[in-house]
Parts: structure tokens; C-alpha cells; sequence
């Protein structure tokens, strides 16, 4: 009996000791995969590559950008001060009376285009004017759709001011040539909202009974064409 109690112990024992060393720390040398690893797939840098960059601005051509669209947003607001403070003065005559201040900026409203187009993703916007210019399709929806992407608001912004700034300086020469008064609220509005300022300087036209404004066309005999 006491050599079956005294096995019976020595089993238990051992049975103890087995179960401990099998939960015991195991030291081991773990393996950390560095974020270069060849065990990485190439499918997963380009993901992540995909994930980190801006939506059609690459990190050269963004600050570029930036500062073009400042040019083009503060720039005209100048030009805009001279015509509606000072229409007749020298310096308005000789800064708006030639094109080269609306070419210069339109210069850099290319230069927008062409580092935003020339990006990754750039050409998307071009994917939603189709479906803007689609019968089938809400063209308002497009549109909110194209200003979701930076790269077109980049180009939009100042396309806007600049044909403003075309239109004002039209309504500036063509007010200057008619002898037209009031002319600085019609060159405000447009600066503000675009073509209600071009109705509003219709409507001073016609009702200072200088008629419809040509805007440069001049109407040539039947005989010249």
C-alpha cells in the first residue's frame, strides 16, 4: 500500500512539473517585419501610396498652384479699384486701356491647368463634364461633383475672375467711349456676381438713352460682307 501511495505521489509530481514547463515563458527571438520588407506586396505600397496623396495634386505642383490661384483671386482686385474709383485717370488708362493685364493673368490661369491636368487623377474632372453635359443626367449634381475635386475648383476660381475682370474691362472702355455715368455699381456687380453687372449696365444704357452697348461690335454694311 505504502509503495502504491508513494508511485502514485511520484506520478503527480511529475505530471506537476510537466504541466508547469509547458505554461512557462518560451524565449524565443520574435521577427519584426520592417516596413520595407520584401515580404510586403507591391499591391500594398501602391494602396497605400494611392491613400496618401492629395486628389490630383502632387507634393511639387500643389504649393505652385496655391500661390497661382492667389495671384489670380487678389491681382484683378487692383485692376478692378482703378476702374471703379478712377475710370478716367492716366494710370487706369494705361494699366486697362491695353489687354496685356487680363493675358498675364489668364497666363497663369494655364499654368494652373496644366500642372492640375498633368498630376495624378487630374484628367477626372473631365470624366464628370460628360456626365454634366448629359440630357440624361441632373447637371447641378455634376457640378457639385466636379467642386469635390481641388484640382477643378484650382482652375475654376480663377477662370470666373478672370472673364469678370474681361467683361468689366469691356463695360469700363465702352462707358468711356459713350460718355455712360454710373458706370462704377455695373462694375461692381459684375465683379461680385458677374452677368446681373452686365444687365445692370444695359439697363443704365438705355435708360440714359445711350442705347444697347455694342461691346466693340461695329456693324458694317451690306455692300462689305
Amino acid at each position: 500500500t505504502h509503495q502504491k501511495t508513494y508511485t502514485h505521489m511520484r506520478f503527480s509530481v511529475l505530471a506537476l512539473a510537466a504541466t508547469a514547463s509547458a505554461f512557462a515563458p518560451v524565449q524565443t527571438a520574435l521577427r519584426v517585419t520592417p516596413l520595407h520588407s520584401p515580404l510586403r506586396s507591391e499591391n500594398d505600397d501602391s494602396l497605400n501610396a494611392h491613400r496618401a496623396r492629395p486628389v490630383a495634386l502632387t507634393a511639387a505642383g500643389a504649393p505652385v498652384i496655391d500661390a497661382l490661384v492667389s495671384l489670380d483671386t487678389f491681382a484683378p482686385q487692383f485692376l478692378w479699384v482703378l476702374m471703379v474709383a478712377a475710370p478716367r485717370s492716366s494710370l487706369t488708362a494705361r494699366v486697362m486701356g491695353p489687354i496685356a493685364p487680363v493675358i498675364a493673368l489668364s497666363l497663369a490661369h494655364l499654368a494652373i491647368v496644366l500642372l492640375a491636368a498633368s498630376a495624378p487623377g487630374g484628367t477626372e474632372p473631365v470624366k464628370i463634364f460628360a456626365d454634366v453635359f448629359d440630357p440624361a443626367q441632373n447637371q447641378l449634381d455634376g457640378m457639385v461633383r466636379l467642386f469635390e475635386v481641388r484640382d477643378f475648383v484650382a482652375e475654376e476660381w480663377p477662370h470666373v475672375l478672370i472673364w469678370d475682370l474681361f467683361v468689366g474691362r469691356a463695360i469700363w472702355l465702352d462707358s468711356l467711349e459713350r460718355d455712360v455715368g454710373f458706370t462704377w455699381a455695373a462694375l461692381l456687380l459684375t465683379n461680385g456676381i458677374g452677368p446681373p453687372g452686365l444687365l445692370l449696365y444695359v439697363t443704365i444704357c438705355l435708360l440714359s438713352g445711350r442705347g444697347v452697348p455694342s461691346m466693340g461690335y461695329r456693324p458694317r454694311d451690306r455692300a462689305e460682307y
